[in-house]
């Protein structure tokens, strides 16, 4: 067995996974689209404070969210709709 800490892993192996489970092509693809132009950019500026690529103040959060946490709370908000 290997342990691949999450930090290191990101969230694309999880998203792809989820992805994969959606059985509707046309919401697979649309999703992927959606998904490249707000996730990444929102989570690096939450997480990391980078907006455009350029360092900002991180946003303060009460608890601590990995990038992975965020992907996988995204995913469950959306299976609830």
């Amino acid at each position: 067995m290997v342990y691949v800490d999450p930090k290191n892993l990101g969230y694309e192996p999880y998203w792809q996974k989820w992805l994969n489970k959606r059985a509707n092509m046309v919401e697979r693809e649309e999703l992927v689209r959606l998904f490249k132009k707000f996730v990444p950019g929102s989570i690096d500026f939450i997480c990391d404070g980078l907006r455009e690529g350029k360092v900002t103040e991180k946003l303060k959060t009460i608890v601590p969210l990995t990038k992975l946490n965020m992907a996988r709370t995204f995913a469950s908000f959306y299976c609830r709709l």
